[in-house]
């Protein structure tokens, strides 16, 4: 900027010299106000040039700020989900056998689950279902228990509780928050970018969770 209002003076300096001296040569006054004019563009286009510098530097802030909000916020969510289940895990397991309805629960190898053979769901009605029930959707524990429950519903697709909503993009149980123990994937079924899974044919899909099917539920709601 200084350097601006020096130029400034020299040319307003430069300019009352020549009208001073009278001089006779108009091509002089004319290179004076040419050169005026492409200073004052020259530095008009600086100053434009240093305000989008400024523009972009604010706006990458701002955006670094609110992803830093976002995960602080998703950090915070999680550490209070955490402290909320351990407070309530022990209410739950005192409460489960008041809430479970025995007629409508089968013993499957070492635990309980509930097949449901007629009313389809999407994935989120069928998770309300199993706790209306008093449990929660099923978690699959290995392979021997998959046969042995899969080998005791009739054909069709079934919801189990997989899905990838809860951990960006990877597939966990909504139950513990974790990696589920077992999987048993149609091949390269896993590479589809669908988030909720089920099972047909003894093999596991993922699929838009709003889709309806049958599902299964287990008599447990906690780990």
């Amino acid at each position: 900027m200084c350097t601006y209002y020096f130029v400034v003076v020299i040319l307003a300096w430069a300019s009352r010299e020549v009208l001073a001296n009278k001089t006779d040569n108009p091509l002089l006054i004319d290179q004076l106000a040419i050169n005026q004019q492409q200073w004052f563009t020259y530095n008009a286009v600086k100053e434009s040039e240093i305000q989008q510098k400024i523009v972009r530097i604010e706006r990458s802030i701002e955006e670094r700020l609110m992803a830093m909000q976002s995960k602080l916020a998703y950090a915070l969510h999680e550490l209070q989900t955490i402290m909320g289940n351990q407070s309530v895990e022990t209410l739950e397991k005192l409460r489960i056998s008041h809430r479970i309805n025995p007629a409508l629960i089968q013993k499957i190898g070492t635990r309980r689950f509930y097949i449901e053979k007629e009313n389809k769901q999407n994935w989120f009605g069928a998770s309300n279902a199993c706790r209306r029930l008093g449990g929660h959707i099923a978690t699959i524990q290995d392979e021997q228990e998959f046969n042995e429950i899969f080998s005791r519903t009739p054909a069709g697709v079934f919801w189990i509780d997989i899905s990838a909503m809860f951990k960006n993009g990877h597939f966990a149980s909504s139950l513990t928050g974790r990696s589920p123990p077992f999987f048993k994937w149609k091949k390269e079924e896993r590479a589809n970018k669908y988030d909720c899974v089920n099972v047909y044919n003894k093999e596991m899909y993922n699929e838009q969770c709003f889709n309806t099917h049958l599902f299964i539920c287990q008599a447990e709601q906690w780990d």
